[in-house]
């Protein structure tokens, strides 16, 4: 069983400079999530960072190599991206495990959180389509709010045109009755809700420089000769707009643990047993 406690601020070594360390005497009992990992070169990065500062607990499933999930009980879901298509089960058996786990909680009315190919995921999880976007959309681009009535925390100062990374070649259509948030001039679907804490990002909240640098290898041969001078655009780019994308990380992992926290008190973990 894991543990849910979790251990003063004082005793918590904090590797990242600058950072203050949050107060866990304010936070008695921890969160448990299961992030889903496809390959090492795309991990929870700047977004783990803030789920942690949150009170959270990350355990990565790397899926690729352990087709099932880890024993544990979890309060929430983080399925990551990765350079892999989401219908080629073929080549990657584990995307219908991946699949599974979700719909499990979602029923179970956990919070899950998906990010590019883990956006993707849940759209094929419940029925939608996904399938190849008319171009990549690789560097920071704009990211327009859509209009809803019950606008979503982390969005509500979302300035229309923000600028946040996107690395993705494909698109999903919204799964039914699925809440459409946020959208781009060059791939209509960036963010969805389906129920009440169930989340899609077409976009990367969790990159990093040095995480981006080591995803040009998994471009194809085309797209880089497209794009030959990509990595220094994208420098360019983290340098200029890299602040403001990392605050709107920071708001969206502060919501998130919010809904994961009010979640694990009206119900019991999403409990999943030894399968590996």
């Amino acid at each position: 069983m894991l543990s849910r406690f979790r251990i003063p601020a004082q005793e918590t070594p904090w590797a990242w400079a600058g950072t203050i360390a949050p107060d866990w005497r304010v936070i008695p009992v921890s969160l448990d999530i299961l992030v889903v990992q496809h390959t090492d070169a795309v991990p929870v990065g700047l977004l783990g960072r803030y789920l942690e500062l949150q009170g959270a607990w990350l355990h990565t499933w790397n899926a690729a190599r352990c087709t099932s999930p880890l024993q544990g009980d979890y309060d929430g879901l983080l399925v990551l991206g990765g350079p892999m298509q989401s219908w080629d089960d073929d080549a990657f058996p584990h995307l219908q495990t991946v699949m599974e786990v979700i719909r499990q909680f979602h029923h179970q009315g956990k919070p899950i959180l998906g990010i590019c190919l883990g956006a993707q995921l849940i759209a094929r999880a419940f029925g939608a389509a996904v399938y190849p976007n008319a171009t990549p959309e690789l560097g920071f681009v704009p990211i327009y709010p859509i209009a809803t009535t019950s606008p979503e925390p982390w969005i509500q100062d979302f300035p229309a045109g923000m600028l946040l990374l996107e690395w993705h070649s494909d698109t999903f259509d919204l799964p039914p009755n699925a809440d459409w948030l946020l959208t781009s001039d060059r791939c209509k679907h960036q963010a969805f809700r389906l129920g009440t804490s169930t989340y899609g990002l077409q976009f990367h909240p969790e990159a990093t420089p040095e995480i981006v640098r080591g995803w040009w290898d998994f471009l194809s041969e085309a797209v880089k000769a497209q794009f030959p001078q990509l990595l220094d655009q994208v420098q360019q780019q983290f340098d200029a707009h890299w602040a403001k994308a990392d605050q709107f990380t920071e708001a969206l992992a502060q919501s998130w643990c919010t809904q994961v926290a009010l979640a694990s008190r009206q119900s019991p973990p999403c409990s999943l047993p030894i399968l590996c």
